[in-house]
């Protein structure tokens, strides 16, 4: 997990998000579910071959000493699709502090993640540190796409 001191007087925002499935009596099933400060999330009922988990950023971007933690479980044949609601947006940091986000998984044997956020945006003056660790089983499956988009020249930012 990522925990840096926030920029001094400055509110900053945190967030730190655990869920863990395992599969029990042919389904899989919530194991695990722990939300704090600005990071929630939701498990919509949808009818899938796994469960789905989105990510939600109550503060509505990042910016400089910003830190965000995920942890994302799944137990011996289990399966999950985690994403987020919308696009993670980073924001010019004031400082030289960066905004951190940190995602760690954990696959047992027999078990799936796709992980398939919605695309990071880096405006212009943003910075990010990003951090994405993965203990995948022998027999685990692990799915990764992050894509990141780089400003918004449109709106005259230097891309």
């Amino acid at each position: 997990m990522l925990h840096d001191p926030p920029v001094r007087s400055l509110q900053r925002a945190r967030g730190r998000v655990e869920v863990a499935l395992r599969r029990r009596d042919g389904a899989t099933r919530l194991a695990r579910l722990f939300q704090q400060g600005s990071a929630k999330a939701f498990l919509p009922r949808v009818e899938a071959p796994a469960p789905e988990v989105a990510l939600v950023n109550t503060a509505g971007g990042v910016t400089g000493g910003d830190v965000f933690d995920y942890r994302l479980t799944v137990e011996d044949g289990a399966a999950m699709t985690a994403t987020t609601q919308s696009a993670e947006r980073v924001y010019r940091a004031l400082g030289s502090l960066p905004a951190r986000i940190g995602v760690e998984i954990a696959v047992g044997p027999g078990g799936r993640i796709d992980w398939l956020p919605r695309e990071t945006i880096l405006f212009d003056g943003g910075r990010l540190h990003r951090r994405l660790e993965a203990d995948l089983a022998a027999d685990a499956r692990l799915t990764v796409l992050e894509t990141l988009a780089l400003g918004r020249a449109a709106m005259g930012e230097t891309v």
